[in-house]
């Protein structure tokens, strides 16, 4: 492999472009920074040269000379000066432009703000929000944005009713009606659409079934707070009858249960279970 002749680069097979184009881009920098005074530095030395050769006189010709480099001094200030002015300037629409594009970050804000409030209320507090630079602006989007998105999937958990699947619902009723007929009371929490209609669907399958289901009756206080499955009651777990063939039937079918004792004596008797459809979580 031949060397590079001393000074250049030495590089391994690779031209090196991205260091060339580097130190391109940084003498077109100082050119284009250098560049205006460039002219006026010639001008004030063939000034200055002229003003030094053409008089005869020496007083003449300082003076001329003195002329020169004070006009040049004064023009390099002026330049100086005009250079500043341009560079506050542009530094001034920069920030306005900044504060502009945060103030319009804020209004979007302020919409998914509004928005969030119609929604179901996050689990969480609220994270603050600041619009001091865009980068804060940005970061306080992203989190109302995550926020929200935990709010519309609570929605749509909410706005999803409980239900038996149709099949699912078949094939229930042809597992219960192999054991003949029980009584059983479906009640429901009261003043609640959506727990009244699956009360309301459990009654049905039971008396396809052909088991003597009753209700949904309106029951408050059987639970403390919501719950997603069905209880299932019973008054004397000594006696497993119905009580019993629900549980099995509601696990082998994948029906959400829960079991309890019944606190009450609603139920006539021991034989007699008792199913609970509490408020939706």
């Amino acid at each position: 492999m031949r060397t590079p002749p001393p000074g250049l680069p030495s590089w391994n097979g690779v031209f090196q472009t991205s260091e060339i184009l580097a130190r391109l881009h940084g003498l077109v920098a100082e050119v284009v920074r250098w560049g205006p005074a460039v002219p006026l530095a010639a001008m004030a030395v063939v000034a200055l040269a002229a003003a030094l050769v053409l008089p005869w006189r020496w007083r003449v010709k300082a003076a001329s000379a003195a002329i020169v480099v004070v006009c040049a001094i004064g023009a390099f200030a002026f330049l100086r000066w005009e250079r500043q002015l341009s560079g506050e300037s542009a530094a001034a629409q920069l920030d306005s432009r900044i504060t502009a594009e945060a103030a319009a970050l804020h209004g979007l804000w302020a919409q998914l703000d509004g928005l969030s409030q119609a929604l179901p209320a996050p689990s969480g507090e609220a994270p603050a929000a600041s619009f001091d630079t865009v980068d804060d602006a940005v970061a306080s989007l992203s989190a109302k944005i995550a926020t929200l998105k935990e709010q519309v999937a609570a929605l749509k958990s909410g706005s999803t009713a409980r239900a038996v699947d149709p099949a699912v619902a078949t094939k229930l009723a042809d597992y219960l009606r192999r054991y003949g007929s029980y009584r059983v009371v479906v009640s429901c929490v009261p003043a609640d659409v959506e727990a009244y209609n699956y009360a309301t669907q459990l009654v049905d399958i039971l008396k396809t079934a052909g088991w003597d289901a009753n209700g949904p009756e309106q029951t408050a206080n059987v639970l403390d707070g919501p719950a997603m499955g069905i209880t299932v009651l019973d008054r004397d777990p000594a006696a497993p009858d119905a009580a019993k063939i629900l549980l099995d039937a509601f696990t082998q079918f994948d029906i959400p249960h829960t079991v309890g004792i019944s606190a009450d004596y609603a139920i006539p008797d021991s034989a007699t279970a008792e199913l609970f459809v509490a408020k939706k979580p």
